[in-house]
Formats: C-alpha cells, sequence, structure tokens
C-alpha cells in the first residue's frame, strides 16, 4: 500500500537497543528497528525513523547513526541502505545544556558523515515534484506473498561514525550521567 501510493514509511525508537530494555519486557526495539526498515527497503519504499525517548547520550546517537546508515557510509557514492530521514524529537531545555548540546551537534554532524553544511537539497538525492497518481491496486496474492516473514537486511554491530570516535558508548553514556548529577 505505501508503495502504490508513493508514502514514505517512518518509524520510531530508533535510539533504542535491545540490551538497554527490562527482560521482563520481552522487548527487542532494536530487531524491531530492522525488521520493519528492511522490509521498506526490501519493498523499495523510502524509509524515516524518529527517536521515541529523550535521551542525549552518545549510545543512543550511535544507535540512531547505525540505523540510518546499517552498513555505513560508502565513499563511492549512496549507500546501498539508508533512512531517507530522521526527524530528532524533544527540543527541550535539558537538550540545550552545554554537555548534551556539544555532543547534539557532533551527532548532527556524523548524520552528515562529517561533511559541511550544503543548502543544495538536490545533493541529498530527495527530488521534489509535483505528487504523483497511484500505481495500480495489488492482488490479494501479491499481498499474501509480501507480508510472508524474512529476515531483515544485515546490520553492522556499530555505527561507523560513531558519536564518540569508538566503541565507547556506554563510558559516555555513564559519564554524561554523573556530571547530569552536578548540574
Amino acid at each position: 500500500m505505501l508503495s502504490r501510493h508513493h508514502a514514505i514509511l517512518n518509524f520510531t525508537c530508533l535510539e533504542m537497543r535491545n540490551s538497554e530494555q527490562s527482560a521482563d519486557a520481552k522487548s527487542a526495539p532494536q530487531d524491531l528497528v530492522q525488521q520493519v526498515l528492511s522490509g521498506g527497503w526490501r519493498e523499495n519504499i523510502e524509509v524515516a525513523g524518529e527517536n521515541a525517548l529523550a535521551r542525549y547520550d552518545s549510545a543512543a546517537y550511535d544507535q540512531i547513526l547505525l540505523n540510518a546508515r546499517p552498513n555505513g557510509i560508502n565513499r563511492d557514492g549512496q549507500p546501498k541502505v539508508r533512512m531517507y530521514g530522521v526527524t530528532y524529537l524533544r527540543l527541550v531545555d535539558e537538550l540545550l545544556q552545554k554537555t548534551n548540546f556539544e555532543i547534539f551537534k557532533t551527532f548532527v554532524k556524523k548524520m552528515h558523515a562529517d561533511q559541511d553544511y550544503c543548502q543544495d537539497s538536490e545533493k541529498y538525492n530527495h527530488h521534489l515534484g509535483p505528487l504523483e497518481h497511484s500505481k495500480p491496486k495489488f492482488s490479494t496474492e501479491d499481498l499474501l506473498e509480501a507480508t510472508k516473514p524474512v529476515e531483515p537486511f544485515p546490520w553492522d554491530e556499530e555505527t561507523d561514525m560513531s558519536v564518540t570516535g569508538g566503541g565507547g558508548g556506554l563510558l559516555s553514556y555513564l559519564i554524561t550521567k554523573i556530571l547530569s548529577l552536578f548540574k
């Protein structure tokens, strides 16, 4: 249906990891994001996403970066799978505090693969044009075939554009939490 109407699939909880959830919740947000985004990409649907929680730590930002480009950046062109866009929710005073804002600025730069600001929207490969007519309806058989369970695309273990510059997401998270106690 999304493909038929030229829609973009927008999903949430990009910053959440399975390991951060209580075992009692039987929640696997990381797996869920991978399954949903992979399904969109498999059907040639543009996918976008957003954060669900108010988090200002590098571990959360690194997880968003990983989901935005699950196989990292491609020095030779566009990554094979990438998100069309990311919405960052919760622009609040806590985000604008010095330490949190510095980490956020680094995250934004990493979202742009360390490139400087570019005003030319054409360079983002987001063609803007008039709305198109819907594609023909799908048959029931096509819909049933498309809804069969499939494995998600492979995801890297960590982002190649880490906010912390390495695998120090947990350490950075703890430091941020400790520093917040002194504010």
